[in-house]
Order: structure tokens, then sequence, then C-alpha cells
């Protein structure tokens, strides 16, 4: 009944077409058949034929236009199938005619993705961070400033596969051992599940901090964040930046001067020559040299001469090549034309110094191998001088944009078995021509150019052994080389939502960003259009506005990397900033003061309303990074970069005593409540407490990880410790652990007791603050607010009131028995804010930023009425004679 109320058309269409239940059956077969034929050459580990690497993703056929949706026609890909070019004719397994059947089932029913994509986890810059912190935390210490890092999380992020990533790991492993003069092939390890984290150790490849600080000056993606997983993993590495993305390095480190000084090559080949322990004259000289010449190689626009040594590696080939002469050039002599030297099968001896009448060539090319068996390129003019780029007049590369040939990742596109194979022409040429020559260069021509069929052996040796340690990199030897290939694809235009995931945001978020700023909207506006493109060399120009706009941190500056340590591994100091920024700040109680560690160096007491330095404490040799004031407020704590905490009188300004015991970052401070212990934790693991007055220890614990944060009970009963993503409670008088709380999912980096003791609050690095009360395991209140690290967090009144800081440049008041928002936040500092606190007459706070701003913010209106209390009774111990402080 129901056919005979439709139009016949729409009828044919109904008995024609599968049910909707089919879609999901004829995608399971179509995405079989794929999985069979074309997955080995199109994903398979990272496969990569044709730039087509996600064969088995039926829903990114179809977005990227491999796939037109009804119409198996219009489809390239199934067109390839059915005509036979795809697998290729000499694949011997074939799809049948039932595979290809249901391939164009597929197509013309609508091309339906299969299963529901999985909800894709993004990885943000802290999680990066987090991986690398904890994986440094495995190792000794001593080995962690030899660790670097490479990301891939904003290509999972964007949406590529695994087959798709694997690509990008195996362009890395293949350069950074083509970059090497490390014995072994040794690849990038992952360090998180989805293995978009990847580490190498420096050592690796006979690299130091000068090559590292090289990469890093090229480096635009480079931002310094403001999180202790960040800041440890700068610590362990020593080193501002010590995570760089993939793709960039790929397409960069593989390109010249880059590629040349990673590589550490000199300026002139006769020098990488000594390197190689060849003697290219002597050699010659010896005929120890097999040589090949030719016209029409492919790269070089005329004649070729291929010239094999015997390295300490294994094989050096250089090439000769050759400027093509004007048609009309020729001086006569006697009536004769004189032959041009440029033409190889006139003049196969050289080059000039060598021979009587010698070639004139015009450059070339070598090809070397490295000690783990990895190839080397080099570019030289006929001076034998070191080129970024040849002479398009010579040779040229149509795959780079400019078509020009560049030194790494155009030899490596060109030469991916090695030395391409060419058959040597002069001998035959001898053989037809014997008069052309007198006797004896006959003889050296035989010497020098054994025949083709002994050039082609040592090619084809080469070739095997280069495949063999290609293969090592997890890469294969096929036409679409992995470097060369992601090079491409990371130079090519980007659309919204690549762009969104380079910067951490989802397209929408990023569009809007875009639509309420105008510079953005004046460098990337064509994104806001469907299917807009921008440029990566505009995205490149507009980072640094990018950054700012969005706020994602602070623009790295190569040219701020400070001097590097005695054996070369890193900084002194990657965390010494050279204008002064706050790390962190004490207050005293009636907000007039503030006691700020600074980043060069100094521990500032800084007069509030004056918004100036009252004076500075110097002493620390590397930047502070933690500080306190004793409870009468007449004594500052601080710690630094230098491994040092220093005690300083308030009033002179003189350090009072030092304590050397840790071995790495001192970024917790504090005093006990009667102000004669000083209590110290770094990253090195360690906490200790030691008496003011002589430095002497009291207790002291090691291995607890890296620690971030340190509070005392006032009443003197116990300090909080947070190391290691855990919140551990000790016994003050003697360091034994009470109770532990977490691992959390971040790093706490703030801590408070409130004045009673009875509620303690952590901030984490994930923005999340926890408050317990005393004795309690669980925490009473998650408070989540902050986008960033919670920097600062302060606890009050029974634990009803928090306050927190954070360094996304806010600071929010808390009461939890809301148990929800926060119910007031504070706007107005530019920078992050790295301190704050409730000052003494119950109505206001105080908090300071990077900047050394440091503003008040009224806060009765928000808190209501306030009923009149006794204060809070503090318990301390029983009051003791001061100790003098030792001068």
């Amino acid at each position: 009944m129901l056919l005979r109320t439709l139009p016949i058309a729409a009828a044919f269409a109904l008995l024609t077409s599968p049910a909707l239940g089919d879609d999901k059956e004829l995608a399971v077969k179509a995405q079989a058949a794929f999985k069979t034929h074309c997955y080995r050459c199109h994903g398979q580990d990272g496969a990569v034929e044709g730039g087509v690497n996600y064969i088995t993703d039926l829903a990114k056929l179809v977005g990227r236009k491999k796939v037109v949706p009804k119409d198996p026609a219009a489809s390239r890909l199934f067109r390839r199938i059915d005509d036979g070019t795809m697998p290729p004719p000499g694949e011997k397994i074939r799809p049948t005619a039932e595979e290809i059947n249901d391939i164009k089932k597929w197509i013309a029913a609508g091309a339906s993705g299969g299963d529901a994509v999985p909800t894709r986890t993004t990885i943000t810059t802290a999680d990066t961070y987090n991986f690398i912190l904890a994986d440094l935390e495995t190792m000794d210490r001593r080995t962690r400033r030899f660790q670097r890092y490479f990301s891939l999380a904003h290509l999972h992020n964007a949406g590529l596969g695994d087959e798709e990533l694997q690509t990008y790991r195996n362009a890395l492993n293949k350069l950074v051992n083509s970059l090497s003069w490390g014995s072994k092939v040794v690849n990038p390890v992952a360090i998180d599940p989805l293995k978009t984290v990847l580490r190498i150790d420096l050592r690796w490849y006979v690299w130091d901090a000068t090559i590292w600080n090289r990469i890093l000056q090229e480096y635009p993606y480079g931002i310094l964040e403001d999180t202790t997983a960040a800041r440890a993993a700068s610590v362990g590495t020593l080193t501002k930046v010590p995570l760089i993305r993939a793709d960039w390095f790929v397409a960069t480190a593989s390109r010249a001067p880059l590629y040349y000084d990673v590589l550490q090559l000199p300026a002139s080949i006769t020098e990488v020559e000594k390197l190689l322990r060849v003697d290219a004259i002597a050699d010659i000289q010896q005929e120890r040299v097999a040589r090949a010449a030719f016209n029409g190689s492919g790269i070089s626009r005329f004649n070729r001469i291929l010239e094999r040594h015997d390295s300490a590696h294994g094989m050096y080939w250089r090439t000769y090549d050759f400027d093509e002469p004007p048609a009309n050039l020729g001086d006569r002599l006697n009536g004769n034309l004189v032959p041009d030297p440029r033409n190889v099968f006139a003049f196969p001896l050289g080059p000039a110094g060598l021979a009587e009448f010698p070639f004139k060539h015009a450059g070339g090319e070598a090809i070397f191998a490295l000690p783990n068996g990895m190839h080397a390129y080099y570019i030289m003019n006929a001076n034998n001088n070191r080129l970024d780029k040849a002479p398009q007049a010579i040779v040229s590369d149509p795959k780079r944009p400019d078509r020009a040939v560049e030194a790494g990742v155009s030899c490596m596109s060109c030469h991916v078995t090695g030395i391409i194979p060419k058959a040597d022409q002069v001998f035959d040429h001898l053989a037809k021509n014997p008069k052309a020559f007198t006797r004896a260069e006959g003889d050296l021509i035989k010497a020098l150019y054994p025949g083709k069929d002994i050039v082609l052996k040592q090619m084809e040796d080469d070739a095997k052994r280069y495949a063999e340690t290609v293969a090592k990199t997890g890469a294969r030897v096929s036409k679409y080389e992995a470097v060369s290939t992601i090079t491409l694809k990371y130079e090519a235009d980007l659309d919204l939502e690549t762009a969104a995931a380079e910067v951490g945001q989802t397209p929408n978020q990023l569009r809007e960003k875009i639509d309420v700023s105008e510079t953005l909207r004046k460098h990337f506006g064509a994104l806001r259009a469907a299917g807009g493109t921008v440029s990566r060399q505009i995205w490149l120009q507009a980072f640094g506005d990018l950054t700012r706009e969005l706020r994602l941190g602070t623009l790295f500056l190569a040219s701020l990397n400070g001097p590097t340590n005695a054996d070369n591994t890193g900084e002194i100091d990657p965390l010494e900033s050279r204008d002064g920024t706050a790390n962190q700040m004490a207050f005293a109680a009636d907000g007039l003061r503030a006691v700020v560690a600074s980043g060069d160096r100094s521990v500032r007491l800084w007069d509030v309303e004056g918004r100036r330095d009252v004076k500075r404490f110097v002493g620390h040799t590397g930047s502070v990074w933690s500080v306190a004031l004793s409870t009468d407020g007449k004594y500052a704590i601080s710690g630094s970069m230098d491994g040092t905490a220093r005690v300083w009188d308030m009033y002179s300004g003189l350090q009072l005593q030092k304590y050397a015991d840790h071995s790495s970052l001192v970024s917790a401070v504090a005093f006990n409540p009667n102000g004669k212990w000083g209590i110290s934790g770094g990253f090195d693991g360690v906490v200790a407490a030691w008496k003011v007055a002589n430095g002497e220890e009291l207790w002291r614990l090691e291995k607890l990880g890296t620690v971030t944060a340190i509070a005392v009970d006032p009443t003197g009963s116990y300090l909080l410790v947070a190391a290691n993503r855990q919140v551990h409670m000790l016994e003050l008088a003697t360091g034994k652990t009470i109770r532990t709380h977490g691992k959390f999912t971040a790093p706490v980096v703030s801590l408070s007791i409130s004045p009673n003791g009875k509620w303690y609050a952590a901030g984490g690095d994930d923005g999340t603050t926890r408050v317990w009360k005393l004795g309690e395991n669980a925490a009473d209140y998650t408070l989540a607010g902050h986008d960033g690290p919670v920097r600062s967090v302060v606890v009050k009144d029974g634990g009803k009131w928090v306050l927190t800081a954070g360094a996304d440049s806010t600071v929010r008041l808390w009461d939890t028995s809301m148990k929800k928002e926060a119910i007031a936040v504070f706007k107005k500092h530019g920078p992050p804010v790295v301190s704050a606190t409730f000052l003494s007459n119950g109505t206001q706070t105080l908090s300071g930023d990077r900047d050394m701003t440091v503003l008040p913010w009224k806060i009765d209106k928000f808190m209501g009425p306030r009923p009149m209390q006794p204060p809070e009774k503090i318990e301390l111990p029983a009051p003791e004679e001061r100790i003098p402080y030792a001068k």
C-alpha cells in the first residue's frame, strides 16, 4: 500500500537503498576490505604511502575527500581500487569482486563512519608537564639534566588517530638519529599512556646544552608555564624549555641551517672529511675511489659525477654537479671547437689540481654514514664551502615550496634508499672512444671509473645497510619518506580545528576569542568563515599576539637564556628572571609591608602603599622562590635555586643564618611558631628542620619527591608538606608522619592552616582547592573555579572562609558552607597572582602578582554581618628566652 502512494522514483530508491540498519554492516565490510588490502601501506606502523595513513578511519576518508558519499564514481579511492591500481599491480593478494562491491555499496549508501567515535581525551599542557615530572621522578637526580621532551599532544587533540601519530613518531625517530654522532640507533621513549610525550637523553645523540639552546633559538612556540610541574621540569632538566613540539622539530631541524648546527657540521666539506677520516685527494691519487658519471640524474640539470670513498663509519659519497653551458659558448682554436670542461665525457678527470685537464664543476652534495648507520647530507659550492640551499640553476626539488634543494629535508626526500642507483656511462664511453684520451688518461679513467656493475653493487650494498638501519627507527624506506612528509604537513595552512588544538582550545573557544579580539580578528579573521584557513607563516608571525590575547603564559625568549653550568648540560639557573619578577610574597599582619621572593636573586622588602623597595636582602646566588615571615614580623626566611635557605633581619637587612644542605631549588620555607626553627623543603625531595641560631639540623626527611609547599600549625603541633601530588602531615617536633592525603591528579602548590590549627587547605596546579578538618582523611570541601594553579590559599574562621589566588590572575573568596562557586571574584590583576592574605582587620585582603603589584580588596560586603566573637584561642609552646641569632 505504501508503494502505491509514493512517486515511482521515490519508491525505486526505497527498494534499492539499504535499510538504515545495514549502514553499520556495510561500513564494517568496507573497513575490513581496507584493513586487508590497503592498511599495510596506509597506516600500519605509521606507513604513509600516498600521504594517506588513516585508511581504516572511514570518517576521515570522507572528511578528507578521498570518498564522496553516495557517489562511488566521484570517489578517487574507489576509482583506484576499481581500476586495479590500488593495491599496486605487483601485490599478489587482490581485492575480490565481492569486496570491491562492498566498498561501492558502502559509498553509495552514504559512506557511514561505522561505530561511533569514542570521546577523545584532551591532553592539556598541564597534563604534559605532569607526565614529565612523573617521568623525571623515576630517575637519579644527576640523570635528569640530560633529559628533553617532544610533544604530539596538540596533534592528538586535533583528532589524529594513532596510525597518523605513529607517522610523526617515525619521523622524529628517524630525524634525531640522523642528527646523532652516537654509535647506536636510539629512539625517543613515550612516557604517557597515549604516547604523545616522548623523551630523549642528550647523551644518546652526543648533544649538550649548546645544541639544545641552538634549537630553542629557532623555537617559536616556547611558553613559560606558571605551574609547579613545569618549574620542576625546568629545574630537573636545567633548561627553561625542556619540551618542544615534535612536528615543528621535524620540519625545522631537518632544514639548514639548523640541520647543520644540530649535527655540528663545519663550514667546509674538507673539514667534514676530516671528521670522517677521509682524505679525498689521497684517495683519488691512490685510486681508492669508485666513480660513476652520467647525464640526466633527475636532480642535476646537466652532468653529474658520483664518487665513493670509504669512511670511518662506512661510506662517503659526494657528487660533482655541473651547470649547463650556453648553447653558443665556444672559442675556436685552429678551426676546432674546444670542448667545455663542464662536459664530463670530455673531461672525466679532476677536480682542479689532480688532472692536467680537469672538469669544472659548480658544486655538489655529500651523503655519508654516521656512526649509527644513518645518513647525513651536505651541500657545497665549487670551493667546497657549505650551502643551505643548492643553486636552482644546477639542481631543484619540486616538492619544496620554492623548488630549491635544501640540505637535510630535500636529501631525505630524494635519497630514500641512500645513494640513488645510477649506471656509469664514462667507462663505456671510453671503450667506444679510446682515441679521445691519451693512454695514460685512459688507464686512470679505468681505475677511477670501474664500470657500472661494480659501482651499482657498491650502491646496492650501501642501500641494504641503510635500509636495515632505518628499520630500527620504525620508519620505512619508501617513496613517501617520513621526515619530508611530516615537514610538508607542518608547513600546510591551518584550519580552525588544527589552529585551536595548537593553543589548547576547542574550535568554538578559539572562534569566540577571535570574535571578541580586534587584534586576533586582524590576524586570524579568515578562521571565522566556514572552511577558512591561515598560512603557517601568518600563524608564526602573530603567535606572540595570540599568546597574550589568550593568556597562554609568558612567551619564551631565547636571548634570556642564562649561563650554562661547567659540564655544559644546562643552565645554572633556568628559573632566573632579569626583571625582578615576584615569585612569592609574605605580608606583614598590618599589610603595610611585604617580603618578596624575587627572580633576580634578591629578597625585597616592599612598601605596599608607596609601591617601592624599602631595602633588598642580597646573598642568594640563584633566583628566590620562597619566603616567609616570623610570627613577630622581625625576621624573614627565603629559599632559592642556589640550594640554600637564609634567615634575614628585617630591620638591618643582614643575613643571620644560612642552611645549605639542599641540592636543588628550595621551594618552600617556614618558621616554627616561636621563630627559633627554620623549616625548608626543596625539589631535591628533602624537608629539614634546623635551628635558626646556629643552623644545626634537628630532623631531616628525604625522598619525598618534589616538595612544593610547607605550612606550619600556629599552635606548634604539626606541619604540612606538599610533595609528589600528596599532602603529608608531620609532627613538628620529630618529622614523623601522622597521615598522608592523596595522590591527587596534579601537584599541590599552596598550603594553609587556620589560626587554631583545626582546619587546613591545599591548592593544586589543576585549579582545585581542598579543605580538611583536622583528624579527617577525606576533604570536607573541594573548591573548583580557578583556571590554572592555585598559587596561594588562606583558611580562617573555623574553615568557613577560604581565600585563594591563582595563575589565572584572579583572587577568589569562598564560603565553604555553600560548597559551590566562589562568592566573589577579584579580577583587577593583570599578571598571575602569587600570594594573597586576609588582613588583621577582617574586612580586607591583599594580593600580589608577578609584576609586584599589590592590590587591596574590601570583602566585608560579601561576608555579611559578623557578630562579635572572642578571638580564637591559640596555644603556643611555653615561652622561652629567645636565643640570640648568629651573625
